[in-house]
């Protein structure tokens, strides 16, 4: 049989996670770090432009990670607990990490100005082989003014920066408690599909300056867990039979901030806005409406309307009242 072919980036939090979740799932694939030339020949394979792009073995075509390692979860090694109430907890926690998680990481690598000039010039590194220091530099100057240029569309702003920054401090605190605990994972001695959402954004953030320093400083043994999460091909373990506190806390944490920021995305774009804004982390967060968003409540709405009605009363001790947003209807 074929191999799956991951074509990614080295910058691209979501092609290191479906690489590590590829690696994790010990199922065989290549992985190919695209180039420009690369970009050309592989992305008209999908409909929207966006990494990793993966080819199955049957050679059919798809980019979005979460789904993709969905549709292969009953192949190789699994992601998810088998426990419903631990799994609709890992389903919610990498949703998380994809989508309000992912704000910090854009928010550090073009807010400051050495994180911008490092990371542009390290993107063109990778995606303009032997073009020279002077090519990669100059093309870099263009996609950093271009990335900046979208951080308001993506609620990245000077507004809004103390309130990302706090929302990441606060979940890679609780992270460093999983890392320093009694388990290597968030859900038992085996890595789960939320540890690849969390790793994906903070292997890139790790050498971005700004997060980089920081996560070394405060956040020492997650910063070192990243190592381990990047290849667990050949860490046997368990699923705990019970939520870690670690786990308990990110679903408060989901419950603060995630869960209000869908439901207040999913309520502007009924109403016809193209922005919306909320209070939460103790500031004012504002961004354009983005209608993926949409399918992400309605996917974590599905899954919580098959659990039990007493899994969700445990969960929902959990999350809190805002976990009220998964049991209504678009």
């Amino acid at each position: 049989m074929s191999p799956y072919e991951v074509y990614g980036a080295l910058g691209s939090p979501y092609s290191m996670k479906v690489r590590a979740a590829m690696r994790a799932k010990r199922l065989v694939h290549t992985w190919t770090g695209m180039t420009a030339e690369d970009r050309l020949a592989i992305l008209p394979n999908v409909r929207a432009p966006v990494i990793p792009v993966i080819r199955r073995p049957d050679g059919s075509w798809t980019n979005d990670s979460t789904p993709f390692l969905l549709s292969i979860e009953d192949e190789g090694v699994s992601l998810l607990p088998t426990d419903p109430v631990a799994r609709f907890a890992c389903l919610l926690l990498e949703d998380m990490a994809d989508e309000w998680f992912m704000k910090a990481m854009f928010h550090y690598r073009w807010a400051y100005a050495a994180d911008a000039e490092w990371c542009a010039n390290w993107l063109m590194f990778d995606t303009l082989p032997n073009t020279g220091r002077t090519g990669v530099e100059d093309a870099a100057a263009t996609i950093r003014e271009r990335q900046t240029g979208r951080m308001a569309l993506v609620g990245c702003t000077p507004e809004t920066a103390p309130l990302i920054e706090a929302s990441w401090k606060r979940a890679c605190r609780l992270l460093e408690a999983m890392a320093t605990g009694k388990t290597r994972f968030l859900f038992g001695d085996r890595i789960s599909l939320a540890d690849l959402g969390f790793y994906g954004q903070l292997k890139v953030m790790s050498v971005d300056p700004t997060p980089m320093a920081w996560l070394r400083q405060d956040t020492p043994y997650l910063y070192r867990w990243l190592d381990h999460a990047d290849d667990a091909s050949g860490i046997e373990g368990e699923w705990l039979d019970a939520l870690s506190a670690p786990v308990q806390a990110l679903l408060g944490l989901a419950g603060d901030t995630y869960l209000p920021f869908l439901g207040a995305n999913e309520h502007a774009i009924g109403s016809g806005e193209e922005t919306f804004s909320l209070e939460i982390e103790n500031g004012r967060y504002a961004q354009g409406v983005f209608k993926y968003q949409l399918k992400c409540l309605a996917a974590l709405r599905s899954e919580w309307s098959a659990l039990s009605a007493p899994e969700r009363d445990r969960l929902a001790t959990w999350i809190g009242p805002n976990a009220s947003l998964l049991s209504a209807k678009i």
